[in-house]
């Protein structure tokens, strides 16, 4: 570990951030419910989660891969846009042995368990053999964020995407929306092929890195950033069953 993360700090001496893309670039008609969520600990942003709804609306008959599932609330929302979900996590047996407890490993799946759309592969995404999975459209990172589980993940999805529209999105580039996780952002660079590098992008407003084959007018995000954009948000909320 002390080898890689002496390569952590070149990494990060030649790329200090991605550049940026304004959310509304990326999607121009942006406006998407976000449903289920649960304002728990752990869970993606509601923006992070608009964001993944959002591209999944644009890939016709889209086909949707998640490294990390924890409740399930990413891949249930992707769930009502795309036709087939792949979501793969440690199985039960695997996070007992890691030593996480049972209530930790009862909340795993909890919205996306029984999704007609939705496999669940119980499985280390890092020794998992991806070749019977075929090619998606739309991928989303959100599995162990030390360096060497990005890297290795991202060297993993890099080979399943379907054609030159997929998309891959990280989730917790970002600390928070306007600081980088260092880590993950080194994962990401020494995992992503070198002639897609120029592809990489954080999207404004969220924790999330993109690789998308497209161009863009970009800045960098700074802290603090001043708003260029203004949101409206709704929330309801319903008592679930026992």
């Amino acid at each position: 570990m002390g080898q890689y993360l002496q390569r952590d700090v070149k990494i990060q001496q030649i790329i200090e951030k991605l550049p940026t893309i304004d959310l509304l670039d990326l999607c121009p008609d942006f406006s998407v419910t976000v449903e289920p969520y649960s304002f728990l600990d752990g869970a993606a942003t509601i923006l992070d989660i608009a964001l993944l709804n959002a591209l999944a609306q644009k890939q016709p008959n889209c086909r949707y891969l998640e490294i990390g599932t924890w409740r399930g609330e990413s891949v249930a929302n992707v769930s009502r846009f795309a036709d087939k979900c792949v979501s793969i996590s440690l199985s039960a047996i695997e996070m007992r042995d890691g030593g996480l407890g049972e209530d930790f490993i009862c909340a795993h799946r909890f919205f996306s368990e029984g999704l007609e759309n939705v496999e669940h592969i119980g499985h280390n995404s890092h020794n998992f053999d991806y070749s019977s999975l075929g090619k998606f459209d739309l991928i989303f990172v959100d599995g162990d964020h030390h360096p060497q589980s990005v890297k290795t993940d991202t060297e993993n999805v890099f080979k399943l995407l379907k054609d030159e529209n997929s998309i891959i999105v990280w989730h917790d580039y970002g600390a928070k929306v306007e600081t980088i996780n260092r880590g993950v952002l080194a994962g990401i660079l020494e995992g992503c092929p070198p002639e897609n590098k120029k592809h990489l992008y954080h999207v404004s407003n969220t924790l999330c890195a993109i690789f998308i084959r497209s161009d863009f007018d970009t800045t960098y995000t700074r802290l603090p950033s001043k708003p260029t954009k203004e949101f409206s948000v709704s929330v309801s909320a319903r008592r679930l069953k026992e």
